[in-house]
């Protein structure tokens, strides 16, 4: 493993003030690899974070191991593989990647054929379930596995030319799934 380089710590600090969860889930995740040697590698910097600074900071990053922990202990329980979190109109976030999506439909497994798995980059686990994802300011449509998907709290309008196709729209920028059948194939 490679060792976190001290010298990044002021721009990580500064990416903390981000208004995107996953930049700030990203930068949590860069500082909790300092692991106990953070605080010392904090008081070293030029310009040392306050006390007060620190104790936020310190907060923050419980807060977000502890979301890790839970995430990992329910998916070694098999909750969050074994159960669909999102629902058609439920409006996502791509973990990896960043792109935000309206979910239009999901299945239990994923549902592709292995030369479709095998190209995906990342290869999250098949026996989870996958969600049929129309990808905002765009026209592509993913399939992605539950785990690599956040909610996404925004609740922006998406722009995709199927989500009229396939939705409502109703107050408060909810989307309301109408009864056209998603192609079953990939």
């Amino acid at each position: 493993m490679i060792s976190p380089d001290p010298s990044q710590l002021p721009h990580l600090l500064t990416l903390l003030d981000d208004s995107s969860i996953l930049v700030r889930d990203s930068v949590l995740g860069k500082l909790a690899e300092f692991g106990p040697g953070l605080e010392g590698a904090l008081r070293r910097l030029p310009d040392p974070p306050s006390l007060q600074q620190r104790k936020q900071l310190f907060a923050s990053l419980d807060q977000y191991q502890a979301r890790v922990r839970e995430f990992y202990r329910e998916e070694s329980e098999g909750t969050v593989l074994g159960s669909a979190l999102f629902r058609p109109g439920d409006l996502v976030r791509h973990r990896r990647y960043g792109y935000r999506g309206l979910v239009v439909d999901w299945d239990l497994t994923c549902n592709a054929n292995q030369e479709w798995y095998s190209r995906n980059r990342t290869q999250p686990e098949r026996h989870q379930p996958w969600y049929h994802v129309l990808v905002d300011a765009s026209d592509a449509v993913t399939y992605a596995a539950q785990t690599s998907l956040l909610p996404d709290e925004s609740k922006e309008e998406i722009l995709h030319a199927l989500a009229a196709h396939f939705f409502e729209r109703s107050a408060g920028c909810r989307y309301l799934r109408n009864k056209t059948p998603w192609p079953r194939e990939l």
